[in-house]
């Protein structure tokens, strides 16, 4: 990780965020989730342009999808990348097992509209009135 002048760690942001949400037959989660966090994650975070991914279950609420992954990417560039398709292409009886338990799935890709600042970087936040006086 990075280093900042006053020697506070800096951790790369990326600028598109793909969120990943799904419903999974109860009856099959456990092998499910052990698919997503011990092959899928480390693979696709091999792939260059993928930044992080971060899993959530949901806690409390209706109407919504139990799992939910944020993937933290550089920009869409990897999603249409060799590395990407190859992956997909590759066989795994995992894979396919665990996809096959998936009920519900939604997925959506987000580009970042606020300036790339805030305590990753500097620590001080977005300022929105700050941010006016600079331009």
């Amino acid at each position: 990780m990075a280093q900042q002048e006053d020697n506070h760690p800096v951790q790369h942001i990326g600028g598109t965020v793909m969120v990943v949400m799904m419903d999974v037959d109860p009856e099959h989660e456990e092998e499910f989730n052990r698919w997503y966090d011990e092959e899928h994650l480390t693979e696709r975070l091999e792939i260059p342009g993928y930044v992080s991914a971060r899993r959530f279950k949901l806690e409390e609420g209706e109407g919504v999808l139990k799992y939910l992954c944020i993937w933290e990417l550089d920009d869409s560039s990897p999603l249409e990348s060799a590395e990407y398709k190859a992956q997909r292409e590759r066989p795994s009886e995992l894979r396919d097992r665990a996809l096959s338990y998936v009920k519900q799935r939604a997925r959506g890709l987000y580009k970042q509209i606020t300036p790339v600042v805030g305590a990753f970087e500097d620590h001080s936040g977005f300022h929105p009135e700050r941010e006016k006086a600079q331009a």
